[in-house]
């Protein structure tokens, strides 16, 4: 069940703020069978955008989905939402849960940055590394885009922009089979987010308000873990290519897979081809690596 943990928060009056976590030990209650696998969402995604992978993920080890400063219902000062904020809360948050060895780091889309920042930054807190919704760049398609969804947002208005962005993250299959709960969908987003959270997130982690130094392909050659880079056939915000191209910046080359059929959610719309890659790379023997 979600729970609200304590962590420092600069930005805050009393200096603390709390996080929002969904914390699940091994389904059988049995001994963990790997480290912690932390789980970091894409930027108006919550706790319950992991239901359909979560509990099958914590069949043999603790699983931590949350939602980070800005996201969901986190109590966090959004003042200072930049990727150094983020991955010294990701570490906070690692302390305050009495988690003192490295992780296994999966992360989709903004969450994917935040895990390669996370990895760059503090190798010692991450064993391997999947990232999903990430490539090297997002081309001119992708960058106009984000530029829609920056437009939406200066509506003031979280649903205008949840509803422009599904078209651009969803693929064609599975916007299909799901129809008729799109405003479901929708009024979940616009519910269990806050707009001056997006916003500031919108603001403070896009590429070209972040940085080059929190760019994909500055951060991948800083990367130590071994890494999975997953895509889907039909994203428009990170294709193929732009995957392919991240993969080769790691040294040595990360491994890669696109999955056909799906856009950029690919956890969400290959929910269970999703996960079989997943938990294949991080229960494989030795290091992982290019394949």
């Amino acid at each position: 069940m979600p729970e609200l943990v304590t962590v420092p928060d600069p930005g805050s009056p009393t200096g603390l703020g709390r996080v929002r976590v969904d914390r699940r030990a091994p389904a059988d209650g049995g001994a963990s069978g790997g480290p912690p696998l932390v789980l970091i969402g894409g930027m108006t995604q919550t706790l319950s955008s992991w239901s359909g992978q979560i509990r099958a993920l914590a069949a043999t080890r603790t699983v931590v989905a949350y939602e980070a400063r800005g996201q969901g219902q986190s109590e966090l000062d959004v003042g200072d939402v930049s990727p150094g904020r983020l991955v010294a809360d990701f570490v906070a948050l690692l302390e305050a849960l009495g988690i003192a060895g490295a992780v296994d780091l999966c992360g989709f889309s903004f969450g994917g940055r935040l895990a390669l920042a996370i990895a760059a930054r503090h190798p010692e807190r991450v064993r391997r590394l999947v990232v999903s919704g990430v490539g090297a760049g997002r081309g001119a398609l992708g960058r106009v885009i984000v530029q829609g969804w920056r437009a939406a947002l200066q509506t003031g208005d979280l649903e205008a922009l949840a509803w422009v962005s599904l078209a651009d993250t969803l693929g064609p299959e599975y916007l299909g089979r799901n129809e008729a709960m799109l405003p479901s969908f929708i009024k979940a987003t616009v519910q269990r987010n806050r707009f001056e959270g997006v916003r500031a997130l919108f603001e403070q982690t896009m590429d070209d308000a972040a940085g080059p130094a929190h760019a994909p392909l500055e951060l991948a050659p800083r990367v130590r873990a071994p890494t999975l880079l997953l895509g889907g056939e039909l994203d428009r915000l990170a294709p193929a290519s732009e995957v392919a191209a991240l993969a080769g910046a790691f040294a040595p080359p990360a491994e890669w897979a696109i999955l056909p059929g799906v856009g950029h959610t690919v956890a969400i719309e290959a929910p269970e081809a999703w996960r079989g890659r997943v938990v294949e790379f991080l229960e494989r023997p030795g290091g992982g690596g290019a394949g």
